[in-house]
């Protein structure tokens, strides 16, 4: 679709043309030769064939995790949306009226997902035409049906983010400027195709570490008939997913793995397995970088992964996605994830000489004993990380921001502040249920308290201020400003270790879930609460509560609303929240599951998507009242859990946002035929 590309490959192949011929004498340029250099030479063997279905896996692993991760990278899981927002407040998911059809991060999906679709096409298209002789007899459909399942996976992110797309079947194999697009239903309808046949024909074992089983098609073949209305069907996916038919999977609800004989965190917390340690398990890397989130059964035993992003065998000295820098920095996704400052801290400053550093020592320390040259300060006299050279990375001395270092993401306050109301760990804890406690947001998986250098809490140290402020009233040299405001966001450790590995540039990026099985729970409750079975729903969703040691739910408390949070509290930066809240908005397939709660679906006025970033998106307290107003940010007064008022800025989104724009070049250079743009961009 991308005629410069085209362009350029020709002057590329002219200008090889010119190198060959310029090193040939007369006589041998004269005579003929035979080139096959196009695809009927390749794909010929069941090799080749596997060959060509990895370029597929290839282009998932730079679509979510990219080159270096930005913006565009974290589309999928829902950046600017209910859940988290980037730390910005001017680009294009925090000030949605610079989200248009030259923005390049939609460009940037749009196109590289119809480059999966051509990878796959291509190897669908050797597999269905040559006479290819294979291993077993039951190879060719195993294959066939993981190029499809890879081809529905492309085109459900298409009608998930653009809506009406040209749906393409066959490899391009020529310049084409006539695509007519296919409606959001269309692509659903082809999606369930591909993944129905995926679902019948796949193995129900991975042919290599990180490729796609029968019980992933099962799970996507669900989540395809949630939008197209087939309940039933998405029940019966999902059982067969949970009940053992599609292979050895299910919740771990046992400590497993490397770290499993781990008995506590570094800061004493408990992981036994009755208080939630399993879930911790899931996202432990241990101190050589061999994860638990790898599918390799053999060596961690986790039978949760239905499908990750793999890309590491190893461990850390290996290398991986971490990005090399000449300076000591996080891995990105920890980074990118894992809250290492105060927001706005400003000039502030303690007076009582205490610094602190909010990331914690030993995340920004080299191995204990090891000197990294003029790059290292001091010796570290925390008890957490005593004896340990500090990186000497730029810090403020109230605990604010490390050079190369801040944090991207930024969860949304309704996560982790209890005085916001829809607080979605308000149910942590139950009187009526002694012994519960979710384990899924406890300081062993959500750090809310930090430590200074010295030992103290960062809650100790907030108090301080604040009783300093309310000692000094009047003074402006205490005074906590809007420009100074100590809001700290937690750390997920989902996302990263709770103990730094060693410090190397080299080191390898937490290898993210594309499936858990725990989401399949959710989708089958999902589907309960579509049939009107709410009872049947909460058993699904108290499956994984259980797991996590919370206060179980009620079929009164299931709605749309309840399962959505729940899959905040289970998948938070995991779930590919994008494509969830945009099937349950504009679409008539769903019923009064959904329209119950939203009843508005359209692009002009109202939607599932737009109410929930509305209500949940993030507020933007940080900016000036008339950058806000410029923005167009609604600024309202509401009273918190605690009876305080609060001031909120709503989200400057707009109804029609629950679809990215289609790009504008793709709408010019598709001049044989009408592309219609999406309403409102």
């Amino acid at each position: 679709m991308k005629l410069t590309k085209q362009i350029l490959g020709i002057v590329a192949l002219g200008a090889m043309a010119l190198t060959q011929t310029a090193c040939q004498s007369d006589s041998d340029f004269l005579k003929e030769h035979s080139y096959k250099q196009d695809d009927s030479g390749m794909f010929n063997s069941e090799n080749e064939v596997a060959m060509a279905i990895n370029s597929c896996y290839k282009e998932v692993n730079y679509l979510v995790l990219g080159q270096t991760h930005g913006y565009h990278s974290y589309m999928l899981t829902g950046v600017g949306l209910d859940t988290y927002t980037e730390n910005n407040n001017n680009d294009c998911f925090s000030n949605w009226t610079k989200l248009n059809s030259a923005n390049g991060y939609s460009r940037h999906w749009y196109n590289e997902l119809y480059y999966l679709v051509n990878y796959a096409n291509t190897a669908i298209y050797a597999i269905e035409t040559k006479d290819i002789k294979y291993s077993t007899d039951e190879k060719k459909n195993e294959l066939l049906g993981e190029a499809r399942f890879m081809r529905g996976w492309a085109f459900r992110m298409l009608a998930g983010m653009f809506g009406n797309v040209p749906y393409l079947d066959q490899p391009t194999k020529k310049i084409e400027m006539g695509y007519k697009p296919n409606t959001r239903q269309e692509v659903w309808e082809k999606c369930y195709d591909d993944f129905k046949f995926a679902a019948q024909n796949m193995s129900k074992t991975e042919r290599k570490q990180g490729c796609v089983t029968r019980a992933a098609a099962d799970h996507m073949l669900a989540e395809i008939c949630l939008a197209l209305g087939k309940f039933d069907e998405a029940i019966q996916a999902t059982s067969r997913v949970i009940g053992g038919q599609d292979g050895d999977y299910h919740l771990m609800t046992t400590r497993f793995g490397t770290e499993a004989s781990r008995a506590t965190d570094r800061y004493g917390h408990s992981l036994a397995a009755d208080k939630g340690g399993a879930y911790w398990d899931l996202f432990a890397t241990p101190d050589n970088g061999s994860g638990n989130t790898n599918q390799d059964y053999g060596v961690t035993g986790n039978k949760e992964a239905l499908w990750t992003s793999q890309f590491s065998v190893g461990n850390y000295t290996e290398g991986g996605s971490g990005d090399a820098w000449w300076r000591m920095r996080n891995n990105t996704m920890e980074g990118d994830f894992m809250s290492n400052k105060v927001r706005n801290c400003g000039t502030n400053r303690t007076d009582n000489g205490v610094k602190f550093y909010l990331f914690g020592d030993d995340a920004m320390c080299y191995p204990a004993g090891v000197q990294g040259g003029s790059s290292s300060l001091g010796v570290s006299t925390s008890a957490i990380a005593a004896g340990r050279y500090q990186a000497n990375n730029t810090r403020d001395s109230i605990g604010g921001g490390y050079a190369y270092g801040s944090n991207r993401n930024w969860p949304c306050r309704y996560i982790f502040d209890p005085q916001e109301p829809g607080y979605i760990w308000a149910k942590a804890t139950d009187p009526a249920q002694p012994g519960k406690a979710d384990f899924r947001c406890s300081e062993t998986m959500m750090q809310s308290d930090w430590y200074t250098p010295g030992g103290t809490k960062w809650s100790v140290q907030y108090k301080y201020a604040k009783d300093r402020e309310k000692a000094h009233p009047g003074n402006s040299a205490y005074a906590l400003t809007a420009g100074d405001t100590l809001d700290i966001f937690p750390r997920f450790w989902k996302f990263s270790q709770d103990k730094h590995p060693n410090g190397d540039v080299k080191e390898c990026e937490y290898e993210p879930y594309m499936i858990r099985i725990a989401e399949t729970y959710l989708l089958r409750a999902e589907a309960y609460l579509a049939k009107g079975d709410k009872q049947k729903a909460a058993d699904d969703i108290n499956v994984i509560r259980d797991r996590a040691n919370a206060p179980r739910c009620s079929a009164a408390e299931v709605d749309i609303d309840y399962i959505l949070d729940e899959r905040t509290r289970e998948l938070f930066g995991e779930e590919h929240r994008c494509i969830t809240l945009n099937r349950l908005s504009v679409n008539p397939n769903c019923g009064s599951y959904v329209t119950s709660k939203y009843p508005t679906q359209d692009e002009k006025t109202s939607n599932t998507l737009y109410e929930r970033v509305r209500k949940y998106g993030m507020s933007w307290n940080n900016a000036t009242d008339q950058v806000n107003a410029d923005f167009g940010r609604e600024k309202i007064t509401y009273t918190k859990n605690d009876g305080s008022k609060g001031i909120r800025f709503i989200p400057n989104i707009k109804p029609y946002n629950y679809q990215q724009p289609i790009p504008d070049d793709v709408i010019k250079s598709n001049s044989g035929a009408e592309y219609p743009q999406n309403y409102g961009y």
